[in-house]
Formats: structure tokens, C-alpha cells, sequence
């Protein structure tokens, strides 16, 4: 946030999409998982916290819906899965990148219900 402040004059607006939690409390395997992967995950009012101590005050914030996830990111993702695999000639290294990458959606798949993207709107205040 204090990177991006430096771009905006006073009482500019910052759009950001960042991975939310939707609930305190979620399944031990995703909450390991993407605290592993991104341990800046956090629930929306954590993520409010950040703004507001970086000189923003939040304006607007919705969830990403499962389409976004799936339908434009997972499923193109996919399609290019052996494409990956044969370009690097499937060695080991790229076979482990595409095991993680399916891992990972169907880490996604199960728990939809615990994250999401937040798309957040913010005005720097100072």
C-alpha cells in the first residue's frame, strides 16, 4: 500500500484485488495451505486494517465471484496443462508445478466457501 500511495494524489482512489479469507474460523488443510503459499491472506477487516494505517479510508469491497476462479482462471489454466508439460518435455520439475497447480484447485474447489479475491476501493486520505 505504501508503494502504490506514491502514485495517487491526495484523495485518489486505489482498486486492489487481494485473497480474503470469508470467515474466522475454516478447515485446518486450506487455512495451512495458503498460509504456507501467502501468509499476507487475512479477512476483509484485516485487510481494511492495512489500508487505514497506510493514509487510506476504505471506500467499497466485494467477493470475486466462483466464476472468476473457475471459469477465468482455473479452467484456462487446464487447458494448458500438457502444452506446459511438453514444451519443458515433461521433466520432473514440471510435473511437480502442474501437480501443485491442480492441488490447488482442488484445495479450491472444496473450500469455495472459506476464500475468495476481495476487490477492495480505497481513498488516500493523506
Amino acid at each position: 500500500m505504501k508503494y502504490w500511495k506514491n502514485f495517487l494524489k491526495k484523495d485518489g482512489y486505489l482498486a486492489a484485488s487481494e485473497i480474503t479469507w470469508l470467515s474466522e474460523s475454516r478447515p485446518k488443510e486450506i487455512e495451512e495451505h495458503w498460509n504456507r503459499e501467502y501468509p499476507e491472506i487475512g479477512t476483509a477487516s484485516t485487510k481494511f486494517s492495512v489500508l487505514e494505517r497506510n493514509g487510506f479510508s476504505p471506500v467499497g469491497y466485494f467477493v470475486l465471484s466462483e466464476a472468476s476462479w473457475i471459469d477465468h482462471y482455473y479452467k484456462p489454466m487446464e487447458k494448458r496443462f500438457d502444452s506446459f508439460l511438453k514444451k519443458h518435455q515433461n521433466p520432473e520439475d514440471a510435473r511437480e508445478i502442474v501437480a501443485t497447480e491442480k492441488d490447488e484447485i482442488r484445495k479450491y474447489k472444496e473450500y469455495k466457501d472459506f476464500l475468495s479475491y476481495g476487490f477492495y476501493i480505497a481513498k488516500k486520505i493523506s
